[in-house]
């Protein structure tokens, strides 16, 4: 049956139909309809598309049959609208040239075939690079970083687009590219909090000084005002006093504790300098952890671990709730943890230590050149290419890398009872400490670049999942005899995933939490992202 024979039928039928309840009230809704029985779309040459030496864009077009694609009213207000609600993720809308965009929208019934050609191409080019802004990201990490290793996050962005103008499914379409983790939307909504707050410049507080309770000081009044201003303390009517009072030393608690600093009530340099960040550095500091957060894989698993690095916490997730949480120590600043992803291996028990590259250099050989009792100091025994044990008093500098320095089994060991594997170019992982005081200081950024964990037979229990063979009293007793450890590798079973992630903002109950940007790297995304 013929087009025309179909569009005569179409037209009697709905003629008919004059008393009917179907109608058409608005004339957009009936050209859509009519534009299915007419073969009228417009058509771009081939050069003009090949002139912008964009191979995704060229690739839209070819399997368009070089058509334009956003003949359709719906679909081209729907993109404009996602286009101008980027600012919700922390992006910019004018990198979309929404405006110019929107300008050509209304104009659009009067626009000549070739500027509606032009605005058809443009409108892809910026839907094309939004999609690859939600769910890779920005910025692309391995230019900016050598010690991430996050996988590769591949998407085919013709065909999403592709199903978004068929389907006209924008919104959930790209929610859906979106992460997935909870602290993505909970960023989204700390982004839309700070810019409800004023717009307000407070007057800096020395981070020299130190204030405790009933300390009078003019900058106490400054203290006060960014207390109210940010909600730990309530707004008081009446005038402020310079004295540190037991009102503002609870809400100075509030405060240090949403910032991850002992919430002694002691104001000090810390704490200070946690209150001199204004509204639009701490704007700043969610929009780069929102980018962050889209470099991470698009499915972290079912059953995963999260090490948030600045908040020096591991936190274990299945079926999207949290089970259990332990505090750790992560790498210092000239030692950095790197951020990754991979999918744990095993589990070993009372393990050996094999001696890192890193530490050899920095730590273990310029103390051996002062005096040869540093291995003995360390533990440390001197194998050769055979296994075979070297005297401490025989090894020279010169043959210094020939050998493996190794630590055996003991509590005195640098890796405790317990080390968690997992796959990785950078040759870290999980383990219990001989420094296990480290857990109670509030700033834990001092390893060498694995994570210790508190507490981690408890994590080993809970991640072998085996009470016949591994409960807690067998890996204690496997771990309690300091005379006769024995090395044990077990394999892990489930499919359980790690993840290390750099988080300095999320939302928390409703509140807003921040924590130090340890490895200083913030700031410097920032600018990578804005210019």
């Amino acid at each position: 049956m013929g087009k025309k024979y179909v569009l005569i039928l179409f037209i009697v039928f709905t003629s008919c139909q004059e008393h009917s309840k179907l109608s058409f009230t608005e004339n957009a809704s009936f050209s859509e309809l009519f534009s299915f029985f007419r073969d009228d779309k417009i058509k771009i040459d081939s050069t003009l598309i090949n002139s912008y030496n964009d191979t995704i864009l060229k690739a839209i077009y070819k399997k368009n049959n070089f058509e334009v694609l956003w003949d359709a009213q719906e679909n081209r207000s729907s993109a404009l609208t996602a286009l101008a609600k980027s600012h919700e993720d922390g992006l910019v809308p004018s990198d979309y040239y929404v405006d110019y965009l929107s300008k050509l929208e209304t104009q659009f019934d009067s626009l000549s075939e070739p500027q509606k050609i032009k605005y058809d191409i443009e409108l892809t080019r910026s839907i094309q690079k939004f999609i690859r802004h939600i769910n890779v990201g920005k910025v692309n990490p391995y230019e900016l970083y050598d010690d991430w290793d996050l996988g590769k996050k591949n998407i085919d962005i013709n065909q999403l687009l592709s199903e978004c103008i068929v389907e006209k499914s924008f919104e959930e379409k790209f929610e859906k590219l979106r992460p997935q983790i909870k602290v993505y939307q909970q960023l989204k909504e700390a982004l839309k909090k700070l810019h409800e707050f004023p717009d307000k410049n407070i007057d800096q507080i020395d981070p020299k000084e130190k204030f405790t309770l009933k300390t009078s000081s003019k900058s106490i009044i400054n203290i006060k005002r960014k207390l109210i201003y940010w909600g730990d303390l309530k707004r008081k009517d009446s005038a402020l006093t310079k004295v540190y009072d037991k009102e503002t030393q609870a809400a100075v608690k509030h405060f240090q504790k949403r910032h991850g600093l002992r919430a002694d009530g002691v104001i000090g340099k810390g704490t200070i300098e946690a209150l001199n960040y204004s509204r639009n550095q701490r704007i700043e500091q969610v929009i780069v952890n929102l980018e962050r957060l889209r470099w991470l894989p698009n499915n972290l698993g079912n059953h995963y671990i999260l090490v948030n690095l600045p908040n020096y916490y591991l936190t274990v997730y299945k079926d999207n709730d949290s089970i259990l949480s332990h505090k750790v120590v992560v790498g210092k600043d000239t030692r950095k943890t790197p951020l990754l992803s991979s999918k744990l291996t095993n589990i070993v028990l009372n393990p050996n230590w094999t001696v890192p590259p890193t530490i050899l250099k920095e730590d273990v050989f310029p103390e051996a050149i002062r005096s040869r009792s540093a291995f003995s100091r360390r533990g440390l025994h001197i194998l050769d290419s055979r296994n075979r044990e070297v005297s401490p008093w025989k090894w020279k500098m010169e043959d210094a890398k020939r050998y493996k320095y190794v630590q055996n089994p003991s509590k005195n060991n640098s890796l405790g009872f317990m080390k968690i594997n997992f796959n990785n170019k950078y040759a870290v992982y999980l383990h219990d400490t001989n420094h296990r005081n480290y857990f109670k200081y509030d700033y834990r950024a001092l390893s060498s670049g694995c994570v210790r964990v508190e507490n981690p037979l408890e994590l080993g229990k809970y991640l072998l999942n085996d009470e016949e063979n591994w409960s807690m009293e067998k890996i204690e007793e496997a771990t309690k005899n300091a005379k006769k450890l024995k090395t044990t590798s077990i394999d892990l079973e489930e499919d359980i995933y790690v993840h290390f992630l750099y988080n300095t903002a999320w939302i928390e109950n409703n509140v807003l939490q921040f924590r130090e940007d340890i490895y200083c790297l913030d700031a410097d995304l920032y600018s990578k992202l804005r210019y």
